[in-house]
């Protein structure tokens, strides 16, 4: 009821206040997804505020009068070819990850073996293509202001994440504890089974900091710019993370350069003519030293990442880069013929080809839910490793529980084995994947007489202290199986106080996985590629990397040289741009919706921002 409530609300605000959705979205995008309360994987609170704000824009359109020019109706320009070509070779790669997960099959909680993780992947890429006619709509009242209320709504976001790192880092490991192996998330649940979500956020949104402090009237002002700027670099540096280091601070050199050209009013295309002018090739021989050139880089890049010698005297070097190198080459490998070189194994279907195909990349378990039927009722399983023991328990199913300092806990489990298995609770307080004090229990499960066997784990440990008050830290409990190639039947899985108190919702999953959110632990090796590059080849083909680079060459072309550069947020868009390009050579971004929403919004965002007029000085 509460999500109709919002979805109604926002579409009556977009649609009373058409602008405001610049604003809302980049707003609302770091907090809506609830995922860890709902188990929703697929979908999300923030699809429900873009299809708000879609309805509400599309309504708007459908009552212009028909003489009025509109997107479609204008010339084709090359911005709108671009969208339309890439958004078409998206839904290609989404085709083509259905039909490699076996087909169409609905489900509201399917998970990244299953054919809606396509749709979780594409849904991005739909989501930002639509919001083109919005778009053009107010680009074509205000530039200016569509771009105040596009990085207004980055600031707004930016404050909502680093509130929750201070929450975060409060409430565990604590504010200056730079010692514990405790990575900042914020609420990027999406890395329940890893992956660099708060790396792309930050690389794409710490520009505007920059906005903030540069767009300040008042002293006010300026100080709160300056604030944010610390609580960004604090939540950048909690992250531990070298690709977000990298991907904050050398944007800021591309940034600072561009508002130094645009301040001087000096075009970069004359300095970029006179250098070609003075190095531009000159007969054949200059020529065929520029191509001999080329293909040389293109041969060092083929060695590089082709796994030959040179990849292993690397891999000498520096242990953590040559492990990435063969996790690299491994997802390399899953493209087995022309097709797949071409269009990609499909979208979201990644992680499934790289758990079955690399022995040394298998998942550390999953969960199925089984319908009721005539000789079994509704039951949840929980499936460990296929093979590799070393994986044992890092796989579990959780819940967000409320917890009472100083009770008790007992869990009761009604279960189903077909061999021996153990299954492990564990009661903690915790954010999403590093636990501070915690209660567990763990029993020793062996087949029965009795189909289904019932039984009681009481929960030992220290009793809870709820964290600071200031900083109130999260319950959860999380069930996982020790057992390579074993499963364990849940009909229900119960948590009681001592008091008699039930603290689980869904408890006998007779409304399917609602409410239960599955994690990894330490292991996150199967979910991610950890490169944006290969990310694209391996999952769209040659067809769709080419294709997105080309769009985002393209925006970077238009915001620096082109058109765009004279607009005064486009410095600050170049450097989102190649934050995010940085970060994507050592991680994924794609497989993260809200962020993957972003890079195509600013891209789109830059492109039709080429075909506005440039703002007049006063």
């Amino acid at each position: 009821m509460l999500a109709l409530l919002g979805f109604y609300a926002a579409s009556v605000t977009a649609a009373w206040r058409p602008s405001l959705w610049l604003f809302a979205v980049p707003a609302g995008l770091p907090f809506l997804n609830f995922a860890p309360w709902t188990g929703w994987l697929v979908f999300d609170e923030f699809d429900l505020l873009m299809l708000a704000v879609l309805a509400a824009g599309y309504f708007r359109i459908a009552r212009q009068p028909m003489g009025e020019p509109f997107f479609w109706r204008r010339k084709l320009s090359f911005s709108t070819l671009a969208i339309v070509v890439l958004a078409s070779a998206g839904l290609l790669a989404l085709l083509r990850g259905v039909q490699d997960a076996g087909g169409w099959r609905w489900g509201w909680f399917q998970g990244y073996a299953d054919p809606l993780n396509s749709w979780r992947i594409f849904k991005s890429l739909l989501w930002a293509s639509l919001c083109m006619p919005l778009l053009q709509q107010d680009l074509r009242r205000s530039p200016v202001q569509a771009c105040k209320r596009l990085a207004a709504g980055m600031l707004a976001g930016l404050v909502c994440v680093t509130l929750v790192v201070l929450w975060e880092r409060a409430a565990f490991p604590g504010w200056f504890n730079f010692t514990a192996k405790y990575r900042t998330t914020a609420l990027f649940w999406e890395m329940h089974v890893g992956g660099a979500a708060i790396d792309a956020y930050l690389a794409l949104s710490t520009p505007f900091v920059v906005w903030a402090l540069r767009t300040a009237r008042r002293p006010w002002q300026w100080a709160w710019g300056a604030v944010l700027a610390l609580l960004v670099a604090y939540a950048g540096l909690t992250t531990f993370s070298r690709g977000v280091y990298l991907s904050m601070l050398a944007p800021l050199f591309l940034l600072g350069l561009l508002l130094w050209a645009q301040k001087a009013g000096l075009d970069p295309r004359l300095l970029v003519r006179a250098m070609w002018q003075r190095r531009r090739p000159v007969g054949w021989r200059s020529k065929a030293a520029w191509a001999l050139s080329l293909a040389l880089v293109a041969e060092v890049a083929g060695v590089l990442t082709g796994g030959s010698f040179m990849a292993d005297r690397l891999a000498d070097t520096e242990r953590d880069f040559g492990s990435r190198v063969e996790h690299w080459q491994r997802g390399l490998d899953l493209l087995q013929d022309p097709g797949d070189l071409l269009l990609g194994k499909g979208l979201g279907r990644l992680p499934a080809n790289y758990a079955r195909s690399s022995p040394l990349g298998e998942w550390s378990g999953h969960v199925a839910w089984q319908p009721a039927g005539l000789q079994s009722p509704a039951h949840l399983q929980l499936f460990g490793p296929d093979t590799d023991s070393e994986l044992d328990g890092l796989y579990a199913i959780t819940q967000r529980v409320q917890l009472v300092p100083g009770q008790r806990y007992q869990a009761a489990l009604q279960v189903r084995v077909q061999r021996p298995v153990d299954v492990y609770l564990q009661l903690c307080e915790r954010h999403l994947l590093y636990p501070a004090r915690c209660q567990d229990g763990y029993v020793q499960l062996r087949p029965s007489t009795k189909v289904w066997q019932q039984l009681s784990v009481p929960l030992r440990g220290r009793n809870f202290t709820g964290g600071p008050w200031y900083a109130p830290r999260f319950g959860v409990l999380a069930v996982s199986i020790w057992g390579a190639g074993e499963h364990v039947d849940f009909q229900s899985i119960q948590l009681r106080t001592s008091r008699g108190k039930e603290l689980l919702a869904n408890a006998d999953f007779a409304d399917g996985p609602a409410r239960w959110f599955p994690v990894a632990r330490s292991y996150y090796l199967p979910w991610h590629i950890d490169n944006l590059y290969l990310e694209l080849l391996i999952e769209r083909g040659l067809l769709g990397l080419l294709l997105t680079l080309a769009v985002l060459g393209a925006a970077l072309w238009s915001l620096v040289l082109g058109r765009a550069r004279q607009q005064p947020l486009a410095p600050y868009l170049a450097a989102s741009l190649s934050g995010v390009a940085l970060v994507g050579l050592v991680s994924s971004v794609l497989d993260v919706p809200r962020v993957a929403f972003l890079l195509f919004f600013f891209a789109f965002f830059a492109l039709r921002l080429g075909r506005q007029p440039a703002p007049t000085a006063a």
